[in-house]
Order: structure tokens, then C-alpha cells, then sequence
């Protein structure tokens, strides 16, 4: 799914001094400091294991922080982000579609949103709050939320925010979880909580409790 106005803006970002930028094939930044914003239209971005490097933008391709990897922000419009083994988005982690995995000890300094991007985290933290329109949103193991999770509406219509509309958001918290802050949902939606996760206030949406590892009928919890 894309926007046009990110795009446009993208690609105007993309003329500026001092970046790096790729049109169309990966870009792939090696082990070391790189401070500078790194852009990519069409093939995505990829961290190699503890590289480092500034805003990370790209508009159809994925995003990589391999182990130990940080960024300082990353947006992107159409594709996976992976967060790997210890890996660091130091603020904001923005994706419209696609599917976003943090994987052990991953952190997210920000908040984190999608628009129907997907969410699976494990272990993982984030220190800001998650906000969706229509993604799926997992959390397992010891993953901690520190500011809630809003399930937002889609802004006014388009096209594409109408197929957005139809999909109503879905939040599994699993055993160990903590989700400090509230669960706010502007427009309903399916939330399922563990008996042995921890979390804040629930406005907006019905929380179906569970024991056992999974929700009933809700396969793809680890």
C-alpha cells in the first residue's frame, strides 16, 4: 500500500546533501558509525550485525537491523521491518504495510505504528506506545510496552483507507507480557490477554482473557 504524500516527500528528501540513497537495488551498510540518513525507493535497507546508522526511509522494500544493529528512527511504506537479537530503534518505528518483528532483547526507544502492518514482537521492549489502524498485533514472552497501545480509526477516506476501514484491528497479549499505560480502541476490534500478562486500563473494547499459552482459536503465538 502507498501513500503519495510520504512518497513525494521521500523523494524529495532523497536530492538533499549528506545522505545515503539507493533509487532501485538494497542498500546494505556495513559493521560501523554511519550518522548519516539512509534512503531507499525501491529494494530496502540492511543493517549489518552492530552497524550503525541515522534515519533509516525506504518506500517498497524492507527494512534489517541485524544483531546489535541500531537506527535512529525508521519509516517505511511497503515492507518487513526485522528487528534482530538486540537490535535498536532509538525513537520512532513507522510502517504502513507489511509486518514488523522485533526479535529478542529488540528495542523501539519510540513509539511504534502501523497502519496495517503487523506486529509481532518477542522479548522485545518498547518504551513508547503502539498505535494501529488495521494490523495484527502480537506480543509474547517478556515484551514490554511502556506507554499502551491505541487502536487508532483511519483518517478521512481514500480508496485505499476504505479496504483499511473494512479490517478491524486484532491484539493478542501473551503470558509475561506488560503493557503499561491504557488499551484504548477507537473502534472496536479483538483483544485477547493472558491471565499471566500485566496490563493498564481497556476503553473502547471488550479484553477476552485466556490461560494457556494461546488464545482459543488464534494460531501464530509462539
Amino acid at each position: 500500500m502507498r501513500q503519495i504524500t510520504w512518497t513525494t516527500a521521500c523523494l524529495a528528501a532523497l536530492v538533499c546533501s549528506g545522505c545515503v540513497m539507493h533509487l532501485d537495488q538494497p542498500t546494505e551498510i556495513a559493521a560501523g558509525h554511519l550518522p548519516r540518513p539512509v534512503y531507499s525507493v525501491d529494494g530496502g535497507v540492511h543493517l549489518a550485525a552492530r552497524a550503525e546508522a541515522g534515519k533509516i526511509r525506504s518506500v517498497d522494500g524492507g527494512v534489517t537491523l541485524g544483531e546489535g544493529a541500531t537506527a535512529k528512527t525508521i519509516d517505511t511504506v511497503d515492507g518487513p521491518v526485522v528487528l534482530e537479537r538486540g537490535a535498536t530503534c532509538r525513537h520512532d518505528l513507522s510502517a504502513v504495510d507489511g509486518q514488523v518483528s522485533l526479535a529478542w532483547g529488540a528495542h523501539v526507544g519510540g513509539d511504534l505504528r502501523t497502519l496495517v502492518a503487523g506486529l509481532d514482537a518477542q522479548d522485545a521492549e518498547i518504551a513508547g506506545a503502539i498505535h494501529t489502524v488495521s494490523g495484527k498485533i502480537l506480543l509474547h514472552g517478556t515484551t514490554h510496552v511502556g506507554k499502551g497501545i491505541y487502536l487508532d480509526k483511519p483518517r478521512p477516506s481514500t480508496d485505499a483507507q476504505d479496504e483499511v476501514r473494512k479490517r478491524l484491528p486484532l491484539v493478542v497479549i501473551g503470558p509475561g507480557v506488560v503493557v503499561d499505560g491504557p488499551i484504548v480502541a477507537a473502534r472496536g476490534g479483538t483483544l485477547w490477554v493472558s491471565r499471566q500478562a500485566r496490563i493498564g486500563a481497556v476503553e473502547g473494547i471488550r479484553a477476552q482473557w485466556f490461560d494457556g499459552a494461546t488464545p482459543p482459536g488464534q494460531p501464530g503465538m509462539k
